[in-house]
């Protein structure tokens, strides 16, 4: 933003437009952007113990809804007007005022940052700090602007072009990231992975032609506007553009294309396989375990060195799960739809990435990259069904219903295989949460076997160990 003055550091200049109408940005602004903020919550899992900081978070109502979710929330705004407001909505959140090029956090302290059209083209250098203080695997979720012009609702940004010329090319330059391709390459330059484009719905809505050119008076782009053509013809001309759209009975509604990013801070280069330390001397156990693993994978997994220290009690989980395999007759291709769909539901990264890889074997990526995105429409009706109960196994059972258990018969499966395949969820299950809790890296070589389709639509969990040096055993 332009604002005389050049005493005033860069990072508070956004403090003169954000946040000179604080109360009107809070109660007529913020609000329109719930439907982003649900939509990028629930894409990155917040929810009970999530750390998360809001990186220009401004009146703070996404942290607000952040901490609904059950997460322990942080923020940081350069305006602090607007961080005073986020203070009395949430006043147990860790909410600062400060520049998001230098974070006040230490490193690797939060599981989720978040930046709801606060990071742009012009402020790459963010994405440094947001890295450095993502944990190992954590997850950025950010959004900016799409094909604005193409969005039934351009209209409604009309008024921010009455900025001078030099402002609105600089509001170009901040909106280039939702370009097709450019927010992916500025990520992964920037050291993240996994990096995934997600639609996000994004509506405004407002009662009348006078609030809506209240609500655009109070942010930023139209306090740049006003500058130039003055705030009673900004009002007046915001009213007549918004009169024009009127509709009899009906909120003044602009549906705008908005774009989602999700991507993965990469685990440190050096990382131990799991927080125990793998045995000094193998059982013979474990020694067969890893001689299996590299007779079929070339390489021992991480999971084999963690379940060195009991390799029996793995062999009995795995002799259970094949008993009810074949108990309910399932498939490889099954199998892989029961465990992307509940690994995935849990955020269990290695799970879903070995079998994702074995799907994407015995179906396609497509359709592996689908189950794990919960997009079903690869699958035939049967199918459906599998995925559909084993993320209700996994994601909460005793919210189960007789009625979820129908499809399951109507797929053609009796009483016995329905036992089977619940339990053959259940034992993944189990298996995933003693992998998880004990710090599980996946597999480096897990980058190279799993199709590109399933690594990006595996945001979540832990990252998967650097790809080693050539020369690497």
């Amino acid at each position: 933003m332009t604002v005389p003055g050049g005493a005033v550091p860069q990072w508070k200049l956004p403090d003169a437009g954000w946040g000179r109408k604080a109360a009107d940005a809070a109660t007529l602004h913020e609000p329109q952007n719930i439907r982003e903020y649900v939509t990028m919550h629930q894409h990155l899992k917040v929810g009970g113990g999530t750390r998360l900081l809001d990186v220009a978070c401004g009146a703070g109502l996404a942290v607000e809804l952040a901490t609904a979710r059950g997460a322990t929330a942080a923020g940081i705004d350069a305006s602090a007007r607007l961080v005073a407001v986020a203070r009395d909505r949430s006043s147990g959140a860790d909410l600062r005022v400060g520049d998001m090029r230098a974070l006040p956090w230490a490193d690797g302290v939060f599981d989720v940052v978040t930046s709801f059209r606060g990071i742009w083209g012009t402020t790459p250098e963010v994405l440094d700090e947001v890295r450095r203080v993502l944990r190992a695997g954590g997850l950025l979720g950010m959004t900016v602007w799409g094909h604005v012009k193409a969005s039934p609702g351009a209209w409604a940004l009309r008024p921010f072009l009455w900025a001078d010329a030099a402002q609105v090319t600089h509001q170009a330059a901040m909106n280039s990231l939702g370009k097709p391709g450019v927010g992916e390459r500025l990520l992964t330059a920037h050291g993240f992975e996994a990096v995934r484009r997600v639609n996000v719905p994004f509506v405004w809505e407002f009662a009348d032609p006078e609030s809506y050119a209240r609500a655009l008076a109070c942010t930023g782009p139209g306090y740049e506007a006003i500058q130039t053509v003055g705030e009673q013809r900004f009002l007046r001309d915001a009213e007549q553009l918004a009169a024009e759209h009127a509709r009899e009975g009906l909120p003044l509604r602009a549906e705008i294309n908005l774009v989602g990013f999700i991507a993965r801070a990469p685990a440190p280069s050096g990382a131990a396989s799991s927080y125990l330390t793998e045995p000094v001397e193998l059982s013979a156990g474990a020694s067969a375990a890893y001689a299996d693993d590299n007779a079929e994978l070339g390489y021992v997994m991480n999971a084999t060195r963690l379940w060195a220290h009991d390799t029996e009690a793995m062999e009995l989980l795995f002799k259970a799960l094949g008993r009810v395999t074949r108990t309910a007759g399932l498939s490889v291709r099954d199998r892989g739809i029961l465990v992307t769909a509940a690994t995935s539901t849990l955020g269990d990264s290695y799970c879903s990435l070995a079998w994702g890889a074995k799907l994407a074997a015995a179906a396609s990526a497509q359709v592996s990259a689908g189950v794990l995105t919960g997009d079903d429409s690869f699958l035939d009706a049967r199918e459906r069904a599998l995925a559909e109960w084993a993320r209700r196994v996994a994601a909460d059972p005793n919210a189960t219903t007789a009625s979820d258990v129908q499809p399951l018969r109507q797929a053609g499966y009796d009483e016995a295989q329905i036992l089977a395949i619940t339990t053959y969820v259940a034992l993944r299950v189990a298996f995933s949460t003693v992998n998880d809790a004990l710090g599980a890296v996946p597999d480096w070589q897990l980058r190279t076997s799993a199709p590109e389709a399933v690594l990006e639509a595996v945001t979540f969990g832990r990252a998967p160990a650097p790809a080693a040096a050539p020369d690497s055993p």
